[in-house]
């Protein structure tokens, strides 16, 4: 214990002076929107690798390809469907592209490299970046529901905001009916999250399927989020009701994302409204 006292006494500048300059840059980064960008960048571009490193030291070879080819095969077969459903008169397009065919999403397989459950602002990185097409506000998604959307992206990797983070919100809907409202979660447990904003006199029930309501142009419509598992009431004229999600943030290796070619068109639009 003495020759710790010692150390520090001896090297109590150096000590202090690292001390300050971590501040100074935690200052930086926190009160400036370029550092704070080029920063996140940086951090998803090491955890990334880092994470990419270590998944391939736990992931069983062969597995690891199998799963990889079923998922490039689901997503072929997603791409297929939205361009068979814009171009079904014309086969002779059924090869190009689902931008050129003029079919609204496009899909994009990827593997997750990185993920946490057992915090208020969970994130998820996976093994796909700008450089095979991923870009931010895109959703993602398995083929058991709503996993959240991109945050940011390096060549090879991206960083998504899932369900189960304090700072995400959907809009969601009741399959069976028209009222939509916000999907939060509370920051407890991984497994649930609440939909808000439904008027109370809305008929709800255990099992209930709850969805996307499309409002977003993030997030296509009906794509899954949960199933109802209470109702209650608060204080104000709406509903709280808990929905058990989906998705098991525990168990998910391999996503979708999703690009709508049309969010540009649809936001520029929306810009101009509320600008007049």
């Amino acid at each position: 214990m003495k020759e710790i006292i010692k150390l520090v006494i001896k090297y109590h500048f150096t000590i202090i002076f690292i001390i300050l300059e971590a501040i100074c840059f935690w200052l930086i980064v926190r009160h400036n929107e370029y550092q704070r960008m080029a920063f996140s960048r940086q951090a998803t571009r090491l955890t990334g690798s880092i994470s990419s490193m270590m998944a391939r030291v736990k992931t069983y070879t062969r597995l690891d390809e199998i799963n990889r080819e079923l998922m490039e095969e689901n997503v072929r077969l997603k791409n297929r469907i939205e361009r068979l459903e814009i171009v079904r008169r014309d086969a002779s397009w059924i090869e190009q592209s689902p931008a050129d065919a003029g079919a609204i999403h496009e899909y994009f397989g990827a593997k997750v490299v990185n993920i946490t459950f057992d915090r208020m602002k969970n994130l998820i990185v996976l093994n796909k970046g700008t450089s095979s097409g991923i870009e931010r506000e895109l959703a993602v998604a398995t083929p058991a529901g709503v996993v959240g959307f991109v945050l940011h992206t390096s060549d090879n990797y991206a960083s998504v905001i899932p369900l189960i983070n304090v700072e995400s919100r959907v809009s969601a809907m009741l399959k069976h009916g028209s009222y939509y409202g916000s999907l939060q979660w509370d920051g407890k447990d991984y497994r649930y999250s609440y939909l808000k904003d439904i008027p109370r006199h809305v008929k709800v029930a255990p099992g209930d399927t709850i969805v996307t309501s499309g409002f977003s142009p993030i997030f296509p419509k009906n794509l899954i989020v949960g199933r109802v598992e209470e109702i209650s009431e608060d204080n104000t004229n709406f509903l709280k009701i808990k929905v058990k999600l989906s998705v098991d943030f525990k168990s998910i290796s391999d996503v979708y994302v999703i690009k709508n070619h049309r969010k540009e068109e649809r936001e520029k639009l929306e810009e101009k409204y509320a600008h007049e």
